[in-house]
């Protein structure tokens, strides 16, 4: 699929907050889709997952360095994330203190950046992020560029009952499902937001062409989780779940993302602000850092997005 597709959408947008509902997953197993059950046939075994982090509040935070996570701006996540080494439920997670100052949600858009309040150690990964500019026209549907068609994975609430394993909470609630990338759609309008550019996914379903097993749709609660695609063997971050689109009267639904390649210059800038040297490069650093403690460190306040929002 490429070029123009179809006009006007836009018409039902829906955020998927605040309401806590597990992911819909075509043919849902513990075993293929549920992260923590930790079993050989689960869809990203053998990828590391420890930079998929939640909090106890329910939200999700992505690590996309050392010290910064990702979200999504609607439901950011605030306070300690927990983050796990492996998919074993019973380890004790790694947990970090998102700033309540050093945060940045890019204007505009619905992404949301946050910054710990210590660098992760090296057994939690992070993950880069894409890059490409991709462009179209309003309220039209166009190529998702060098990741059209490509095999999709999203994260969101599981359907396991995590009340009954003495291991499970809400920090490790996490079930992957796929998707196609069927479309990337340049400003959609939702939430008060005037420049979210978002990658589309079309749920399709069983016997369509592009069904695939273990096709997900998004539910209220999914929102700042992260969707990755596989890239030579690694996972590369395309966004955080964001909403639903349907045109009117329904015919097709969309699973919404949030892209970051258009938004990775500020990304990238308030990465590398909010970097800070291991200790052992304090020691070799010292005498090129006394020059330049008078200076002022840059810091991103939160901005808040104030809008109408509807709940599913």
């Amino acid at each position: 699929m490429s070029g123009i597709f179809y006009r006007a959408l836009f018409m039902a947008v829906v955020c998927l907050c605040p309401v806590q509902a597990d992911m819909i997953i075509a043919g849902y197993t513990d075993a293929a889709n549920d992260r923590f059950t930790k079993d050989a046939g689960f869809i990203l075994a053998g990828h590391d997952l420890s930079g998929v982090g939640r909090t106890a509040g329910s939200r999700w935070a992505t690590a996309i360095s050392r010290n910064v996570i990702i979200s999504a701006s609607h439901y950011q996540p605030s306070g300690t994330v927990s983050f796990y080494t492996s998919n074993d439920p019973a380890l004790a997670p790694v947990t970090r203190t998102i700033s309540s100052t050093m945060t940045l949600a890019i204007p505009g858009t619905d992404l949301f950046l946050g910054v710990l309040d210590q660098n992760l150690p090296n057994s939690i990964t992070h993950y880069d992020f894409a890059t490409t500019p991709l462009s179209g026209a309003e309220t039209f549907l166009a190529s998702a560029g060098p990741y059209q068609g490509l095999n999709a994975y999203s994260f969101g609430l599981s359907l396991f009952d995590v009340g009954s394993d003495p291991d499970r909470s809400v920090v490790n609630d996490q079930a992957v499902g796929r998707n196609l990338v069927s479309a990337y759609s340049e400003n959609v309008s939702f939430n008060g937001n005037t420049d979210n550019d978002a990658l589309l996914f079309l749920q399709d379903s069983p016997g369509h062409a592009n069904f695939v097993t273990h096709e997900a749709e998004f539910i209220a609660g999914d929102s700042g989780a992260p969707t990755f695609v596989e890239v030579g063997g690694d996972l590369l971050l395309l966004g955080t779940n964001a909403f639903t689109l349907s045109d009117d009267p329904v015919t097709f639904t969309y699973n919404g993302v949030n892209y970051t390649g258009n938004q990775a210059a500020t990304i990238q800038d308030f990465v590398s602000a909010s970097a800070v040297p291991e200790p052992s490069a304090l020691v070799t650093m010292s005498l090129v850092l006394v020059p330049l403690v008078t200076r002022r460190r840059r810091v991103f306040m939160a901005l808040r997005h104030i809008g109408w929002m509807e709940i599913i």
